[in-house]
């Protein structure tokens, strides 16, 4: 689920920061077959296409403070790692989170290019409902772009050159 910080502490003078941060829960992945696990309740799935994920530490906690929310990216089990096989455009993982944190991060960050598109095109952060919504929207998932994709460089009118 998503992870907290803590308001900071004072002792003796000195002021500490308590932050515990967890990563929201990955329940599913365009990239496999089988669901993981289904949630239910006040959990909302959200699909996420960014590469390595973002971290929100603005989102009030219900205690007058703030906790930090992390959205991982489809290529997070990389971070760290020498080899890997990158994600290709197209794919995103299923994240669960508390409905309440949800929409304080909408209502916080929802005006930001990977709530909305660039563009005209979908966004990289969209809600689904569940992990079965996760799976009816494939179509549209493919249709993610977070502006990181590799390019054609044909496309946009790279040439090779002779060298001497």
């Amino acid at each position: 689920m998503a992870g907290t910080t803590e308001n900071p502490v004072r002792r003796r003078g000195r002021r500490k920061n308590i932050e515990i941060a967890e990563t929201a829960q990955v329940v599913g992945s365009t990239m496999e077959q089988a669901p993981q696990i289904e949630e239910s309740g006040e959990t909302i799935a959200i699909a996420c296409s960014l590469p390595f994920g973002l971290r929100f530490t603005d989102i009030p906690n219900g205690k007058g403070g703030t906790k930090t929310v992390v959205l991982p990216g489809v290529n997070q089990a990389l971070k760290g790692k020498k080899t890997g096989t990158l994600a290709l455009p197209g794919n995103a993982i299923c994240v669960t989170m508390p409905k309440a944190d949800w929409e304080a991060l909408v209502r916080i960050h929802g005006k930001e290019v990977a709530f909305t598109g660039r563009n005209g095109a979908m966004p990289c952060i969209w809600p689904v409902g569940d992990l079965k919504g996760f799976h009816a929207a494939e179509s549209e998932i493919a249709e993610m772009k977070h502006g990181l994709e590799p390019i054609n460089p044909e496309a946009v009118g790279v040439r090779e050159t002779k060298g001497d």
